[in-house]
């Protein structure tokens, strides 16, 4: 088994570590608050360690010649995180949501699934700690991870949360908001350039 400290520690940062769905978090955590963007950092928990147990298993390692397959999740999660980026820059104050929902559990497993960042984040454990399936090595992180994603991940809500004192005003909620959905939208063109040069 591997140190478990090392592989607490390498959980624990790429959970932590700014991205689509962390950043998603941090914004619905603001707009929302804590409570209800749980059910998204559940989902996103959960769909993070059932990429990880899969992954690890061998059930998602594909044939050169279906690569096609990689390429369409690459497109499908560069365009959920797009559509769900969008409705930032039209970002209302807290106290204007009669309409609005927070981003669901589903949203939150589905996008997992189809980012970038989780697929490296899983590829580069595998290897690193040299997990296989054949052990319970993999069962024992799999765990781990999934408590220290939900921590991780679900940091970003109350820090959201708390930029309610700062961000109270709808013109600074709006400026929030587009610097948020800049910076996903930043994201997905890393991700397309990065796919076009593999």
């Amino acid at each position: 088994m591997p140190s478990f400290l090392a592989i607490a520690s390498f959980a624990f940062l790429m959970s932590v570590l700014p991205g689509p769905v962390n950043l998603l978090t941090l914004h619905s955590g603001l707009k929302f608050g804590t409570k209800r963007t749980l059910s998204f950092v559940t989902g996103a928990t959960l769909g993070f360690s059932a990429l990880l147990c899969l992954i690890g298993l061998g059930v998602t390692r594909l044939p050169s010649e279906e690569s096609w397959l990689l390429d369409g999740m690459t497109w499908l999660g560069a365009a959920l995180i797009v559509w769900l980026a969008l409705p930032l820059f039209s970002a209302k104050p807290p106290n204007d949501l009669r309409n609005q929902t927070p981003p669901s559990f589903w949203q939150g497993a589905l996008l997992q699934w189809l980012n970038p960042k989780a697929w490296g984040a899983c590829l580069a454990a595998l290897s690193l700690f040299n997990l296989r399936a054949d052990s319970w090595d993999l069962a024992v992180v799999v765990l781990l991870w999934t408590c220290l994603c939900f921590v991780g991940v679900g940091i970003w809500a109350p820090f959201g949360t708390s930029l309610r004192s700062i961000l109270h005003t709808p013109r600074r909620m709006q400026l929030f908001g587009r610097v948020m959905g800049t910076i996903l939208l930043s994201l997905v063109a890393v991700f397309l350039i990065q796919w076009a040069r593999a």
